[in-house]
Order: C-alpha cells, then structure tokens, then sequence
C-alpha cells in the first residue's frame, strides 16, 4: 500500500515537473490544467482564513494570484515539492487580502483588532509569553468561538513582512512596519505554527532522517507556541522521556535548520 502511494506521488511530482517546463515556454493550456490541479490547495488555505463566508470567493481569487506566483518562481531543482512551495505564496496573498481590508469587516472588529495587537504586546512585556486563544477571547469579551472564526483578521498584519519591493524600489504596502527585523521577526517564524510546520515539512522533503514531529514537539513546548506555557529543559525531558542535553541539543539543532531554512526561503522570495 505504501509502495503504491509513494509510486503515485512519484507520478504525480514528475507531472507537475513536465507542466512547469512547459508552462515556462508560455503554453497556455498546460497553465489551464496545473491551476486545476492545484485549486484543492487555494481552496483549503482560503476557507481556512475566510472570517466570515461572504470574502471566501475573493480570498480564492487572491489565492490563485499567488499560486501563479509560485508558479512563475518555482525552481524544481531545489528538491522541494510544488505543494509546499506554493502553500506559501498562497498563504502570503489571502493574507495579503485580509490585511489590505479589501472587503467589510464589522466596526466592532476593526476596533478589536488594535484592542488585540495591544494585548499581545503588552502581555509579552509583562509575562515574557503569548497568550493563548482562551485568555485572548475572554480579554476581548468574545466567546472562543468567535473569536477563532476573527483571528487571522485580527492576525493579518501582525505577520506580514514584504513580498517583494515594487518597481520604484519601495517596499510592498503590506510589510509590517512596526516590528524590527531581525529577532521580532524571528519570533513571528516561531509564534506561527502554520508556518513553523511548513518549514518542517521543508527540510523533510531535503532530508528523510529529521524526526521532524520529535523536533516541533520540543519547540512548541520549549517556546510556549500552542498554549504560551514555555517550559524548561528539565520539565521537557521529563515529559518526553529523554535526557535534558538532548533536549538542548534538539533546539540548537532546531535552531540552525529554521535559521538557514529561512534564509533560504527569504531568497526565494517565500517569506
């Protein structure tokens, strides 16, 4: 049964690779068919940051707009699969939309949003933590429900760096100027799971040895991501059962892949 899946993939990847060498000689028609076979993902992504039903259309239209964007930058060479590739360009334009306002948010949550930002940053200077999604909902009188469907809205231009500089040299109107470079960004990377994952899921495709689930576990728990508990070396080797300097070795390890990983994908215009 594996062997088969993978023999499918395998297929599938080499598919995808012909596509692409003929859509870069500008053949139209192979374009059509690689969109179609791709509108699962920008469906997934869109519905997946759609707050409200009424924007998901107009989230899968600047869904595709990325996934040309993949396309036209899309290098086979550098043994990444499309999918994870594109996801990213995907991503980065629904969020694009969402910060760009381009649809009617309710009053009530344009306000909330700054209420939000203002939150996060004062609870990380008073509790060197982010807080999680049931303290947030509570802090903003929201039940977590709501407050979930609302949270890439109140997200969208927390996480947004530049994707590109325009033709005048300056920088794209959604790089998010109001945190530094360098270690803010850093942590925006470690404070997105989607992202974080993504990245993983990266460096397996490069290489098959990285028990990646082990690697994320560690971080997440390390670095407070899912819940904004951030535990200790001690408290994680006891809780996974392995010994606290491999622990230290798994996030400096961690660390060096996300860094260069990162850089990489900076290069390539990803993030």
């Amino acid at each position: 049964m594996e062997k088969k899946k993978k023999k499918s993939e395998n297929l599938k990847n080499k598919e995808e690779v012909e596509l692409l060498k003929r859509i870069q000689r500008g053949d139209r028609e192979a374009e059509e068919k690689f969109l179609k076979m791709n509108q699962g993902l920008v469906v997934s992504i869109a519905k997946k940051y759609a707050f409200t039903p009424d924007i998901l259309e107009d989230l899968i239209s600047e869904g595709n707009i990325g996934l040309l964007e993949a396309i036209k930058k899309f290098d086979p060479k550098k043994h990444t699969k499309f999918s994870t590739y594109a996801y990213f360009w995907i991503k980065r334009y629904v969020m694009r939309a969402i910060a760009k306002e381009s649809f009617k948010v309710p009053e009530k949550f344009q306000k909330l949003k700054t209420k939000y930002r203002n939150l996060v940053e004062k609870l990380k200077i008073e509790k060197n933590r982010h807080p999680d999604d049931s303290e947030m909902a509570e802090l903003l009188g929201l039940d977590k429900q709501t407050f979930l469907k609302y949270k890439p809205y109140f997200e969208a231009t927390r996480v947004i760096p530049a994707l590109h500089n325009d033709q005048n040299g300056e920088h794209d109107l959604f790089e998010f100027t109001n945190f530094e470079k360098g270690k803010k960004q850093w942590d925006q990377i470690l404070m997105d799971q989607d992202i974080l994952t993504r990245i993983f899921q990266r460096l397996k495709e490069k290489n098959k040895r990285i028990a990646v689930d082990t690697w994320l576990k560690v971080l997440k728990l390390h670095y407070g991501i899912e819940n904004g508990n951030q535990k200790s070396y001690k408290e994680i080797a006891q809780k996974l059962g392995i010994t606290r300097q491999r622990v230290h070795q798994i996030i400096k390890t961690c660390l060096k892949h996300l860094h260069e990983e990162t850089k990489e994908m900076k290069n390539e215009g990803i993030i």
